[in-house]
């Protein structure tokens, strides 16, 4: 009698709830709870920040030290060179263009959530640094402000999509013990 209550709590449960599974689709792959595309074909911020666009992406954007540290990783993983330069940096979704250097996202003009500059950077170098890369630059892996026209590969982010699964009851046989 416990065996059969049992059995059919289990089937209750599964007819009343759906499963939701968050998943990146080609060619994006998933990292922590973003789904990133790199493109490693250098291209200024312009364009790479168009490219994202209409990939429905935008340009990567940190959220946290935790997020900065797995995108790191796996930038390192699939084979970006990472050395203490800037040259060796990926466009992020930032800049100042039009805000006399008050750094906002590029997708919607917002107060970027995490900021996280390597150091003595922002300088505004050369005329215009009104672009944003992240490198391993200034002894520090983060954020450096530079001139938009330069050209460095680019990782394209969106939110994974959610994929429902949802059982009906007439997929199951009952079965009496």
């Amino acid at each position: 009698m416990c065996i059969k209550a049992s059995f059919g709590f289990i089937i209750v449960a599964l007819i009343l709830g759906c499963a939701n599974a968050q998943t990146c689709t080609p060619p994006f792959s998933q990292v922590g709870n973003k789904c990133y595309h790199v493109v490693l074909q250098k291209a200024n911020w312009h364009v790479a920040d168009r490219t994202c666009r209409k990939l429905g992406a935008e340009l990567m954007v940190l959220d946290n030290q935790e997020d900065k540290l797995l995108t790191t990783e796996f930038l390192k993983s699939i084979g970006l060179s990472f050395t203490q330069n800037w040259h060796h940096s990926v466009w992020a979704g930032i800049n100042c263009l039009g805000n006399r250097r008050t750094f906002l996202l590029a997708k919607n003009g917002d107060a970027v959530p995490y900021l996280n500059w390597v150091p003595r950077e922002p300088n505004n170098a050369s005329p215009e640094e009104d672009c944003v890369g992240f490198a391993n630059y200034n002894g520090a892996f983060g954020y450096h402000d530079i001139e938009c026209k330069v050209q460095f590969p680019f990782v394209c982010q969106r939110e994974p999509a959610a994929n429902y699964l949802c059982l009906k009851r007439d997929v199951f046989i009952e079965i009496l013990l």
